[in-house]
């Protein structure tokens, strides 16, 4: 009798953990040119099942009218998941010789100034697609979990380090959308916000969000020196596990948050807060339970 218990335990966790990691969820902000004409971003999950990291989450940066140089072709329109990025930049030669393109930063951000990949250098590396169409992306991870937030930009190709770029999009893109949201009580999330990460050393937006899933409402603010974001009883949506409402900007500039719980019973958190033309104060956010 233990045992059959024991295996029908084992089967309902295996059966969750799958769950999850077959709910993705992402968003960006709205104030995005998807435009063809222009390049842009789109997040999503690796979409080729021979890849390592098959249905993890990714970004893809897309750009129609980009030409290849060589046969190496581009690395543009297609998904690259985050957890190669990083496989990427832990590698013990980007760490030695090119840190400064693409490498974490003291506060936990992956800065990939990928504008920058280029010259003699990249494009001999054997069997490389040009990736200096990429732009600019930063990035930081929600704990261990399979979900990313941060901001990217077009930069042109070539250009020079630390250059700001045009299209601005904050973005969260995860795996494992929680399932199991809690109906009651309340959770208190200590988050980092990302704005404006054009170098590595910005500094970081830092604070918490209180989910109270019985009045299905969220809470919180997150500051670094200069900006503020606050997020006033954001609606949850258990079903979903998703929130959508209010944010503010220095507590005067009116906008938009929304975002998704992750993880067993909302272990994540991740989302963005707009503010339309005012896109400069447009910030991606994600953290963990305390």
């Amino acid at each position: 009798m233990k045992q059959t218990q024991l295996v029908l335990a084992l089967g309902a966790m295996l059966a969750a953990s799958m769950a999850f990691a077959a709910n993705p969820a992402s968003g960006t902000s709205a104030s995005i040119n998807t435009s063809n004409k222009i390049r842009h971003i789109k997040t999503t999950v690796e979409t080729n099942p021979k890849d390592k990291d098959f249905n993890k989450a990714a970004i893809n940066v897309v750009d129609i009218g980009v030409k290849p140089k060589n046969s190496k072709g581009v690395a543009n329109n297609q998904p690259v998941a985050f957890a190669k990025i990083d496989r990427t930049a832990n590698n013990f030669l980007i760490k030695a010789f090119a840190k400064s393109i693409l490498g974490k930063d003291k506060n936990g951000v992956t800065v990939a100034q990928l504008y920058r990949m280029k010259g003699v250098v990249w494009d001999n590396i054997p069997k490389m697609p040009d990736h200096s169409h990429l732009g600019r992306l930063s990035y930081a991870k929600a704990g261990n979990l399979d979900v990313y937030f941060g901001d990217w930009a077009n930069v042109p190709s070539g250009a020079k380090a630390n250059t700001a770029g045009t299209n601005y999009t904050v973005f969260y893109s995860g795996t494992g959308r929680t399932t199991n949201l809690p109906t009651s009580g309340k959770a208190t999330y200590a988050v980092k916000g990302i704005n404006n990460h054009v170098k590595q050393g910005t500094a970081v937006l830092t604070g918490t969000l209180t989910a109270d899933f019985g009045a299905k409402k969220l809470n919180g603010t997150m500051a670094r020196s200069g900006l503020s974001i606050a997020i006033n009883n954001a609606a949850i949506n258990t079903k979903a596990a998703s929130f959508k409402g209010t944010a503010k900007a220095n507590n005067r500039l009116i906008g938009q948050t929304h975002g998704h719980f992750f993880g067993n019973r909302g272990a994540a958190i991740a989302g963005v807060a707009e503010f339309g033309r005012n896109h400069q104060f447009n910030t991606a956010f994600g953290g963990t339970k305390k």
